[in-house]
């Protein structure tokens, strides 16, 4: 490829204009349905999906006959399964404003109202409320977008707010700053793959034992998960659950190009047109950003941070919110343990009992590329459970 020919390949990627950025803007305040979303309808098979997309096995999501024995009385989704109604949406993007540029999912705070059972449907909005410049390590200079997405039932009943924010970098800048480019390749030994993997079976799932709200001290630990090492496989097993906002095939890909040139980036060998999701699984793509390999999705790690705290709740308990924020990156490789210590509690006015934690998430060079904070309703000894919708933030004495 010619000089000349690289220049016009790099300008495919997008660049921050002053245009684009007040186009964004004039969309502020305005809310727009999310119609094309992955997951609508929540029955048994949608569980399912979401709950092997992440490595739940909690019985509560995937056994009918402990959910039948639940307060709930049939199956509940875990709330991951939220991804595939917005994030795995074809539209959630649309409209938002500087095209080509690329982004990285950066935080996700959630606040869950009430649960998704069996039979229900789901349906969501979105919409832009900010867009902040900042200068990071990264990408230099580069925008932090808010997307306020609310989801409802098949009533309108409001189940759960999240919101997520965005990095919007340019390409280039990344991968001139060369912030990631000493870190090496994850390996391990025999014995240290067989350690991993005893973690993994140690996982507990509180299920139907109930954690009481009186049982909880401040500086209690939680017993962690771990999640990894990080495959490509791991990553289709996200999409297969939660859908992909940009992997499409045949007329669905040819519109989606046509009416987005910038969505596609083309493979410097074949010439042939690739999603730009390749990053999570193309070391070239990865490296055009300034990383040293494929790492993995923000939501996905934040669905393991759901799956964290709903496994401590037990299903007497409610998670009313998971405030997660993506640090660092988790390459192919990489073996994350997320883990969390109880760091208030407090009674609301309503008499419920709400519980909050700090989440960590350490991977196996010692960073916590996933810290963030939890709030759970716990049941009390001799009282109703917590009753749905439940809001601990208007709850608050």
């Amino acid at each position: 490829m010619s000089q000349t020919e690289a220049e016009s390949e790099n300008s495919e990627y997008g660049k921050i204009t002053q245009e684009a950025i007040d186009r964004m803007k004039a969309r502020f305040g305005k809310v727009y349905p999310i119609e094309l979303p992955f997951v609508r309808y929540v029955n048994g098979d949608s569980i399912a999906h979401a709950a092997r997309a992440i490595g739940d096995a909690n019985p509560l999501w995937i056994d009918p006959e402990h959910a039948k024995r639940s307060r709930f009385g049939k199956l509940v989704a875990p709330p991951a399964i939220l991804y595939g109604a917005a994030w795995g949406s074809w539209d959630l993007r649309r409209g938002q404003g500087l095209p080509g540029v690329h982004g990285l999912h950066s935080r996700d705070r959630w606040t869950f109202f009430r649960p998704l059972l069996e039979g229900d449907e789901i349906h969501a909005t979105k919409e832009t409320a900010a867009l902040d410049e900042r200068t990071g390590k990264w990408a230099g200079r580069s925008m932090l977008q808010l997307v306020k997405i609310r989801f409802y039932n098949q009533r309108d009943e409001p189940v759960a707010i999240c919101d997520m924010y965005i990095i919007r970098a340019e390409r280039e800048a990344g991968k001139k700053a060369g912030k990631y480019a000493s870190i090496p390749k994850a390996t391990y030994t025999d014995e240290e793959i067989d350690q991993i993997d005893r973690e993994i079976a140690a996982e507990d799932v509180r299920g139907d034992k109930p954690r009481y709200f009186e049982e909880v001290n401040i500086g209690d630990t939680m017993k962690p998960i771990v999640r990894g090492p990080l495959t490509v496989s791991d990553m289709i097993c996200w999409l297969m659950g939660i859908g992909s906002p940009h992997i499409r095939s045949g007329q669905f890909w040819l519109e989606y190009r046509q009416r987005s040139p910038k969505v596609a980036v083309r493979d410097p060998d074949t010439r042939i047109p690739q999603a730009v999701e390749r990053v999570h699984w193309d070391p070239y793509m990865a490296a055009e950003i300034g990383m040293p390999g494929a790492y993995d999705y923000g939501s996905q790690r934040g669905g393991w941070a759901t799956n964290f705290l709903t496994n401590w709740a037990s299903d007497d308990g409610w998670v009313a919110e998971c405030d997660v924020m993506y640090r660092g990156m988790n390459f192919i490789g990489d073996v994350l343990r997320i883990k969390g210590e109880v760091t208030g509690k407090w009674i609301g006015k309503s008499g419920i009992g709400y519980v909050e934690c700090k989440i960590a998430s350490i991977n196996q060079r010692g960073e916590n590329i996933m810290p963030g904070n939890g709030v759970i309703a716990l049941p009390q000894k001799g009282k109703p459970l917590p009753a749905f919708p439940l809001d601990h933030m208007a709850d608050k004495p």
